[in-house]
């Protein structure tokens, strides 16, 4: 039986026009079986109320306490947060404090069955008010419609809530039950999308502000070899935000990021992508545009690999893969120009995963070896800094990862990704992250 690839082995294929692979946390599963009850309404802890004034404080809610929430998205203001005395303020002279401010600097983290108290504290330290969780919907939902189990991340979402921060929720995977002829991938209905979307936004109105629709839909990890499809990906953006909207009208809709690629078809490998500049095109080509209904804000995950965050597109760093734009952190530009293109130009756009790998164990990541310790500081706080300076409509920015080096070992892929190590000591990407001027509030 062919082996089922990772989106990240596909970097070991790269010729002209071969594919590029963001670091998104659904390439394995990492997320473990939910065990415990859930917890009761949480007690706010390391929040200051000072450092939060301004964001909106979000809470834990049921379908049955839930109240009415305003009928359009609510912008979620930032507000400075003060890093533990053990942390450098950042200097208020710093060149960085002048630039636009972020609506949202978040990390990626994976949060179920971890310390929480922990992974909200780092945030609040590195002075960021985002944190993102990637959910499958095949594990909450997993036996039969309608059988839901939230206990792991009722805690999720409380502790994350408890402590002042805003919470963006990744949804991918179908369950079984949902799949109809597919072995994996997006359901056979997408109405079932749309009802479980409804049930979780409505589940946690006003404690989650944001939801992302599927992850990578232009590769066939995610989406089924031979079955990618542009016209069936925006079918299924359309029924999640239908779902939210009946759920939790302020909270906002993400289109679900492609991965940055070229075109690739390996049929006796059963693997397969779609460049994501063209799937792009293909999904405002379709039914007359009527894509530009399906998400508040487009989601994108530009990848640097072994180049820097201000290298022209096609430029060259070093020995590797430098020529394909899907490798370059700029490759959001070329988004910004189809959605530009089909008027849908005034939607911003939120880069829910990008960082820098180090030295990587795993082969298709021997690029990592390029980038240094002090190059992955550098590259995450210069592509936040060109961000604020050149490109406006991009709101929101996700590091990719916060913690996951005390979640997989040194020999997987996500590991130099992240930025804490398993100890959950710094590098020095977080330290410089920490110490980056956000803005003024």
């Amino acid at each position: 039986m062919p082996r089922q690839w990772s989106r990240r082995r596909l970097l070991t294929l790269l010729a002209a026009g071969a594919v590029t692979l963001a670091c998104g946390e659904s390439g394995d599963n990492v997320t473990e079986a939910v065990t415990v009850a859930a917890p009761s309404e949480p007690t706010p802890t390391r929040a200051d109320p000072q450092a939060t004034a301004g964001v909106q404080t979000p809470r834990v809610l049921t379908p049955s306490s839930a109240t009415p929430s305003p009928a359009t998205p609510s912008p979620v203001t930032p507000a400075p947060v003060a890093p533990s005395p053990g942390l450098p303020t950042p200097d208020p002279n710093d060149p960085d404090a002048a630039l636009r401010r972020l609506e949202g600097y978040g990390f990626q983290a994976h949060i179920y069955n971890q310390d929480r108290d922990f992974i909200v504290g780092k945030t609040l330290d590195a002075g960021f008010n985002w944190l993102k969780q990637q959910v499958e919907w095949s594990q909450t939902e997993p036996i039969e419609k309608g059988g839901y189990d939230w206990r792991e991340l009722d805690k999720v979402v409380a502790a994350v809530a408890s402590a002042g921060l805003n919470l963006l929720l990744s949804v991918v995977r179908a369950p079984g039950w949902a799949l109809g002829e597919g072995a994996h991938g997006p359901p056979a209905d997408p109405q079932d999308f749309e009802d479980f979307m409804r049930t979780i936004s409505s589940r946690y109105r006003g404690a989650v502000q944001a939801y992302e629709l599927w992850n990578e839909a232009n590769l066939s990890r995610e989406w089924g070899y031979g079955r990618i499809n542009a016209g069936g990906f925006v079918d299924l953006l359309l029924a999640g935000r239908r779902g939210v909207r009946a759920g939790d009208p302020a909270a906002v809709t993400i289109g679900g990021a492609l991965t940055p690629a070229g075109d690739v078809d390996i049929p006796d490998q059963q693997v397969q992508a779609v460049d994501d500049v063209s799937f792009l095109r293909r999904m405002y080509e379709y039914n007359d545009g009527i894509v530009r209904d399906g998400f508040d804000a487009w989601g994108i995950h530009p990848g640097g690999f072994n180049n820097a965050p201000r290298q022209e597109i096609g430029s060259p760093r070093g020995d590797g893969w430098n020529g394909h734009a899907s490798f370059y952190f700029q490759r959001f530009t070329q988004h910004r120009a189809v959605m530009e293109e089909f008027g849908d130009g005034a939607k911003p756009i939120w880069i829910t995963e990008f960082g820098w790998s180090t030295a990587n164990q795993d082969p298709a990541y021997g690029y990592g070896v390029d980038n240094s310790e002090a190059d992955q500081a550098e590259f995450l706080v210069d592509a936040i800094r060109l961000v604020r300076e050149q490109y406006d409509y991009i709101t929101h920015a996700f590091v990719w990862n916060l913690n996951f080096q005390s979640v997989v070992g040194p020999e997987d892929e996500k590991f130099p990704f992240g930025v804490l190590r398993p100890d959950g000591t710094p590098r020095p990407s977080y330290e410089a992250l920490a110490v980056m001027h956000k803005g003024a509030a």
